[in-house]
């Protein structure tokens, strides 16, 4: 057992709150000894932070997790259902910007917002990269042109779109045929000309999500952490889009993955543009969901 998960005795009250939150259920009460970690299961621990968050007296130690850089003190107990619901309901997708910087002070709480994000199974393997600097966006865009340039032609092509069906899945072709290729062929000539922007909307912000292609649910702790991401940017007056566009054009551009610090071993999954909104929205919409059942 690492020397590091231990219990500080002089201060634990044996309460059993620890034993009761973990999911692995490797911490049990052993009278007279007090509170222990079962030595057949603490190999399956996976630093989830639930015993040391619960634990009224913080004594619970667990390797690589500290009370001083890992958790905070929750505020005082209170109804946010008005609050949380106000929010949801005002925060649209943006894709019109104020021709305005976004200060790092703001992109900073945004990251730290983000870093809240749950993972589906522990360690948090999401690594992001935060554009503040517009230019590189704009020096990103003609690189982006050119593959859905190359994309649109290759679809034309039956031998072609033959070899592209089979290397992505279903679901990705049928949003290639039925989506991204109308949408590029009708919008092309326009972003070619320097007239347009579909892609990154002329935002002045972006942040992608990224993370080792090996490493274990990787793909959906990062749309948890987007979907924190943008609710931290709405709570701060900004708004913001995901643009799937974006990963693909980085994924498969050498260049792209240079300029945006991607190692090769990593997954461009995810991005989302951001500033301040340019127009504000008179009103909310609610969508019907396709079916809800109850059981």
């Amino acid at each position: 057992m690492p020397v590091s998960n231990t219990f500080n005795f002089e201060t634990c009250t044996r309460c059993g709150l620890c034993a009761e939150v973990c999911p692995m259920k490797i911490i049990k009460k052993d009278d007279p000894a007090g509170m222990i970690f079962r030595e057949d299961r603490i190999k399956f621990c996976f630093k989830c932070g639930q015993c040391m968050a619960v634990c009224p007296v913080k004594s619970i130690n667990i390797e690589g997790l500290s009370y001083s850089e890992n958790f905070g003190e929750l505020p005082d107990e209170g109804s946010c259902e008005d609050a949380f619901m106000n929010m949801i309901a005002t925060r649209r997708a943006i894709r019109n910007f104020k021709d305005k910087p976004v200060p790092k002070e703001m992109l900073e709480k945004i990251v730290d917002a983000i870093t809240y994000a749950p993972p589906g199974f522990p360690p948090l393997k999401t690594e992001i990269v935060v554009v503040q600097d517009t230019k590189i966006i704009r020096q990103a865009l003609p690189h982006m042109i050119e593959l859905f340039d190359s994309l649109m032609k290759a679809m034309d092509n039956p031998f072609s779109r033959f070899f592209i069906k089979r290397r992505v899945d279903e679901a990705t072709y049928r949003v290639m045929k039925n989506h991204v290729v109308p949408l590029m062929k009708m919008r092309l000539p326009g972003l070619k000309a320097g007239t347009e922007d579909t892609i990154t909307r002329y935002a002045p912000a972006m942040i992608i999500f990224h993370a080792n292609r090996d490493a274990e649910n990787y793909k959906q702790d990062i749309y948890i952490a987007l979907t924190y991401g943008f609710l931290a940017a709405h709570a701060l007056g900004l708004g913001g889009s995901a643009m799937d566009l974006i990963p693909p054009a980085i994924e498969r551009n050498k260049e792209l993955r240079k300029l945006f610090s991607i190692p090769d071993n990593n997954e461009v999954v995810a991005s989302m543009i951001l500033g301040f909104p340019k127009y504000k929205y008179q009103r909310t919409i609610k969508r019907k969901l396709k079916g809800v059942t109850w059981i």
